[in-house]
């Protein structure tokens, strides 16, 4: 008796569970999901296209003016020179959508900076207590190396299985 009542629970089990699984003999048709293939950011703007705000967010007065003063020498057309809202302890490149390429280049400027989209009209720069001066030319040069070399990678596989067959 003890027999029976396991055996019709392991049979009910078993058709209880391809039932709750579906089932695996039906022709199950499985969708992929979609292949999104990495793009690279764009390459940098040469300096010469790229419009710049300068925003001094420190307590050092007339600091906007001497960094815009030197963005210039170097290329930047100079939008406007004023004080951030408040005092800001990172420096920051901020940039419209679709201007990443202009705030690659103000960004290459500088030893260290942290580029962000905003609701900006043009690349703005926002200087930061952690500011102490421009990136030298090398410094400069080898950033902008690496932008270049992050805007077109060498091709490798594709994440995506060919749809050729």
């Amino acid at each position: 008796m003890v027999v029976l009542v396991v055996a019709s629970l392991a049979v009910g089990g078993w058709f209880g569970w391809r039932a709750w699984r579906g089932n695996p003999t039906a022709s199950v048709r499985s969708v992929a999901p979609p292949c999104v293939q990495p793009t690279a950011p764009p390459a940098p703007a040469a300096a010469a296209g790229v419009r710049v705000r300068v925003l001094n967010g420190t307590k050092r007065a007339g600091l906007a003016h001497v960094v815009a003063a030197q963005l210039r020498s170097r290329g930047f057309r100079i939008a406007g020179v004023g004080n951030a809202p408040h005092v800001v302890a990172a420096t920051a490149v901020q940039h419209a959508a679709g201007d990443l390429s202009g705030a690659l280049a103000v960004a290459e400027q500088l030893r260290v900076a942290n580029a962000q989209v905003a609701q900006v009209r043009v690349v703005t720069l926002i200087i930061g207590r952690d500011y102490h001066g421009l990136a030298s030319k090398e410094l400069t040069a080898a950033h902008r190396a690496a932008d270049l070399r992050n805007a077109s990678p060498s091709p490798s596989p594709s994440p995506c299985p060919s749809s050729t067959g």
